[in-house]
């Protein structure tokens, strides 16, 4: 199978609104402009009772991988078209595995159930739930955020610009999403292939962002044990 590898820049915006900042991207030398649709991104993250893939990317481990359950769409009742993706990253270059999932529906008030969302997986000729260590995982954080897309006028790097989140907590042991916070704070992030590496400063040299290392798990973690 062939590895996409690809780099990943965040910013860290501050002090502008979502207008201001899609003026920013669209007056960038690279003459970015919106491709596809903005649409809702839900993700369910998974950690091991250590949040190992919290910690690993705090204090910047080179080899780490964060587990998640990834939609589009609503946020509660009917989940369609769910994937199950497997980030990886060695350094600063990071690559996705993905696996399809069957429909699952979340209510506010029900269990999830994530093992018999996994079950079907493990009988898959292409997927190992032992190799990913699935089975010491529990889903952590629920999270949403809508999403803008821009892609360079050669097409060689994209930029995403996420906004509108909202953090819930999932509890395995209590009630299930009972809390929940909104968060103003707005994420920009530059996403090009290995091959278009040596291009990548200028891209960035001429955004007013400062480059930040926090992935919106950390995020979401951080925010709600500051809620809680």
């Amino acid at each position: 199978m062939q590895i996409d590898l690809r780099y990943e820049t965040k910013f860290s915006v501050s002090s502008l609104n979502s207008h201001e900042i899609e003026n920013i991207i669209k007056a960038h030398p690279a003459m970015f402009h919106e491709i596809y649709y903005k649409r809702n991104i839900n993700n369910i993250y998974f950690d091991n009772f250590d949040l190992t893939s919290y910690k690993d990317n705090i204090e910047g481990e080179r080899d780490r991988k964060k587990i998640r359950i990834r939609w589009y769409g609503d946020l509660f009742g009917q989940c369609n078209n769910p994937i199950l993706e497997i980030k990886y990253k060695t350094g600063l270059l990071g690559w996705k595995e993905r696996h399809k999932l069957r429909n699952f529906t979340l209510d506010r008030k029900e269990h999830f159930d994530h093992r018999k969302i996994f079950d079907h997986l493990s009988t898959g000729q292409d997927f190992d739930i032992m190799k990913l260590d699935l089975q010491f995982m529990t889903p952590t954080l629920l999270n949403r955020y809508e999403r803008t897309y821009y892609s360079s006028f050669d097409k060689k790097y994209r930029v995403t610009l996420d906004n509108k989140m909202e953090f819930y907590s999932i509890n395995p042991i209590g009630d299930y999403f009972e809390t929940f916070s909104d968060e103003e704070k707005t994420v920009v992030e530059l996403k090009y292939n290995q091959h278009f590496a040596d291009g990548a400063r200028r891209i960035t040299s001429s955004f007013p962002f400062r480059v930040t290392k926090n992935s919106k798990y950390v995020i979401g973690v951080e925010r709600l044990r500051n809620w809680n």
